[in-house]
């Protein structure tokens, strides 16, 4: 009887020392979220993690985190809100051309803008250069921070600003503002 409770005992404290749980990572989304999960890989873009009694891989964008809290205690830090309140913030706002860089964010709105220089001898990357500053500012009024450009055209033709003819840079650029909520 006292080797069978002491075989008990063994196999208690046995099991304790060997079935410590990992502990769980919580990511920090900018937007303010938390999901507490196992994070299984961080690559250049991206960061796969698992929920906790789940085995199906999810993933999401860098660009979406502001850190992640490691169970091990360390933390890596990837992104920092940006905070757009107004159209004078128009320069905060970022320009992309990939998807990925706003899944999970919360659609604002179309935006549009054009320029056209006011002479043949205008400089067409100063002339895309202000069609991007309208598309920022039309975003930040939006209260966005993120512009997914869709689609965006430089060309030149039709008459100059003087009246003549001639070639007339010109810049137009569409795309949709996003935010973090």
């Amino acid at each position: 009887m006292k080797n069978l409770l002491l075989a008990v005992l063994f196999l208690f404290y046995s099991s304790q020392c060997f079935s410590q749980e990992k502990k769980l990572d919580t990511i920090v989304k900018l937007n303010g979220e938390t999901l507490v999960v196992s994070v299984s890989a961080v690559n250049e873009k991206d960061i796969a993690f698992v929920y906790p009694n789940e085995s199906v891989t999810n993933v999401i964008s860098k660009n979406q985190v502001k850190e992640v809290q490691f169970g091990s205690g360390r933390i890596q830090k990837f992104s920092e809100k940006v905070i757009v309140k107004s159209e004078l913030d128009w320069e905060k706002v970022q320009i992309t051309t990939l998807e990925s860089d706003v899944v999970g964010l919360v659609r604002k709105g179309e935006v549009k803008a054009k320029a056209a220089g006011g002479s043949t001898l205008s400089n067409q990357k100063n002339i895309d250069e202000k069609a991007t500053m309208k598309l920022k500012k039309e975003a930040a009024a939006l209260g966005a921070h993120i512009i997914l450009i869709q689609s965006q055209k430089t060309e030149t033709g039709g008459w100059s600003g003087a009246g003549g003819m001639g070639t007339v840079p010109k810049s137009l650029k569409q795309g949709v503002a996003y935010a973090y909520e």
